[in-house]
């Protein structure tokens, strides 16, 4: 990178930590529903309450055309006129207080790269207050703004607002290559390895300037090709391990990050607090598909661990078989036992069973088994 685009980056990143800085000030103390009843007070008592129902803000459900127009008799498409001519004569009051929100809401979008999906900007909005009156608050403030325009959702973007003019080419560009990293890793990986691997490219060399860490993290955000799964890694939206298919998926990502065996009922609880979706996960159904999937072995009364942990499937004697051909020379019966209770939740007595079995093991010495000469 030449000196000049090092110093370029450099003050880019002091300007959008005080620019952020103040945003952030000024979103604290931002109040949308205590705003947006005073901005109504503009409007006909008529015309308040239908953009009131249309828009939801008081708090409860948006009310359909139809039935705000059954209550004041009148057609679907005169409740729309009126909307729209409500929505009309409050821009045109040129309103300070308005003016000022909407100056927030979009230099907040701006400092995300100029697109924010409609979820994060609510977010970021309300900081710590996502009541109902307030998110309603602000999608009705959106809708008020000449300078950001919404784009609905598609198969590659969700629903977000953007500035009038926003070149879409860039956040193409941008989510290829984050694209582009990922297929080349072949797996998940912390969002930091990601913005790491990221800067280490020459398109970023390139965009320097313009992509700090709360622009990249808003286009990942808006990107529907890329998401994070409950354990905050991130991958490619197809990938199992970002949004898993079935219960086996599921089942495997909770024991993979939970680091040890475990009984399928507490399998089943693991699964159901990550909370992957909206449907619940029972035992009966997560015991069927651990037993079936190759992903899982049975080391011991319902316990299951993951095969890519060096467990094998088989019963204690097929364990000790392979604990004798690893080692490559007799073993006395405790090291025997204590390379097997590596490998399954057994008891002792079980072990000396499956050791018993003269088909395949032959006592060598006093106390060393080997495998009889067959094997």
């Amino acid at each position: 990178m030449s000196e000049e685009n090092r110093e370029n980056q450099v003050g880019s990143s002091i300007l959008d930590t005080i620019m952020g800085s103040q945003t952030q000030s000024n979103l604290n103390s931002f109040e949308p529903a205590r705003l947006v009843s005073q901005i109504l007070t503009n409007l006909k008592d008529r015309d308040r309450e239908i953009v009131t129902k249309r828009f939801g803000l008081d708090g409860n459900e948006v009310d359909t055309l139809e039935s705000i127009g059954q209550k004041h008799n009148l057609t679907r498409e005169r409740v729309r006129q009126i909307e729209k001519d409500s929505l009309a004569t409050l821009k045109q009051k040129k309103l300070k207080d308005l003016a000022e929100s909407l100056q927030l809401i979009f230099d907040t979008i701006v400092e995300h790269g100029n697109i924010i999906s409609e979820d994060m900007l609510i977010q970021t909005i309300l900081v710590n207050r996502p009541g109902n009156r307030d998110v309603a608050a602000v999608k009705f403030l959106l809708n008020l703004s000449d300078q950001i325009k919404f784009i609905k959702e598609t198969e590659n973007y969700r629903a977000s607002w953007a500035v009038i003019g926003f070149d879409t080419k860039k956040l193409d560009e941008t989510v290829d290559e984050l694209v582009k990293i990922l297929s080349s890793f072949g797996k998940v990986m912390p969002q930091e390895d990601l913005y790491k691997r990221l800067k280490q490219s020459e398109y970023f060399a390139k965009h320097s300037f313009e992509l700090n860490d709360r622009v990249i993290k808003s286009y990942l955000d808006v990107a529907n090709k890329i998401q994070i799964n409950p354990f905050m890694e991130i991958g490619l939206m197809d990938w199992t391990e970002v949004k898993p298919r079935d219960v086996g998926d599921k089942a495997y990502l909770v024991l993979k990050h939970h680091g040890k065996p475990e009984h399928y009922s507490q399998i089943t609880k693991l699964i159901n607090d990550r909370h992957f979706d909206d449907r619940t996960a029972y035992q009966e159904t997560v015991h069927n598909e651990l037993i079936k999937d190759s992903r899982f072995v049975l080391i011991g009364r319902g316990t299951y661990a993951l095969t890519e942990w060096g467990f094998k499937k088989g019963v204690v004697a097929d364990v000790i078989r392979d604990v004798l051909k690893a080692s490559n020379k007799p073993l006395t019966r405790d090291e025997i036992i204590n390379e097997v209770l590596k490998q399954r939740f057994v008891k002792r007595n079980t072990i000396l069973v499956g050791l018993s079995n003269k088909k395949y093991f032959v006592k060598v010495g006093k106390d060393k088994y080997s495998l009889v000469a067959s094997e």
